[in-house]
């Protein structure tokens, strides 16, 4: 099954970014959330131990686990595969380095930067802000994921930016996006299980939706 939700993680927003990530994983249908690693502020061997303790909890639950920008830590852990910022490594040096079974993810901010990775042999791009969210520029509004009608089904479009809750989720869905992608609605919730399983079934509501 292809994930539904892409939870990226944010540890300073949280007290034990493991236990919340184990807690999301029991509460969802397995194969439905991808964890991405984002800690930017970390180097080396921290970097190292903290993605290695993620795919430990994420594999036998069935959850593919990407790392962001770390192309060296994601084939180290033996991650599923690497998210690139826009101006981080290119996808066709990524490509060249991990191989081809190796997914590669990007970060795109304009329909057509979208379009172009997808040539680039990107496998899932992320395209936002949709909604409004601090510090990420102009949204796009929802009508930017009709992208999805000309790129090729085994890309897979991610909405991110302003999701807060399953409304905007299922919206995402139904306009063209095969995911969504959420910081804050996983490590602010009270209970993020129960709110990543309700994002996970809003998806699936939209994508119901477009057929």
């Amino acid at each position: 099954m292809r994930a539904r939700v892409v939870v990226i993680t944010d540890r300073k927003q949280c007290d034990d970014l493991a236990a919340r990530v184990a807690a999301i994983l029991a509460a969802v249908p397995r194969g439905t959330v991808m964890i991405q690693v984002r800690e930017k502020d970390l180097d080396g061997g921290p970097a190292l131990a903290l993605a290695q303790q993620l795919v430990d909890i994420a594999r036998p639950a069935g959850a593919p686990v990407v790392i962001n920008d770390r192309l060296d830590v994601a084939k180290a852990v033996r991650a599923d595969g690497v998210h690139l910022p826009e101006r981080g490594l290119t996808i066709d040096d990524a490509r060249r380095i991990a191989g081809g079974a190796f997914s590669i993810g990007c970060s795109r901010h304009t329909v057509d930067a979208v379009l172009a990775a997808a040539q680039l042999g990107a496998d899932l791009v992320q395209l936002g802000p949709i909604w409004a969210t601090p510090g990420k520029g102009t949204p796009l509004g929802t009508e930017a994921l009709a992208v999805r009608g000309a790129l090729p089904p085994a890309v897979t479009l991610v909405a991110v930016g302003g999701i807060d809750g399953p409304a905007r989720a299922r919206a995402a869905a139904a306009a063209g996006a095969d995911a969504v992608a959420v910081i804050r609605a996983a490590w602010q919730s009270a209970d993020p299980g129960q709110a990543i399983a309700a994002l996970v079934e809003a998806v699936e509501s939209g994508l119901a939706s477009r057929s």
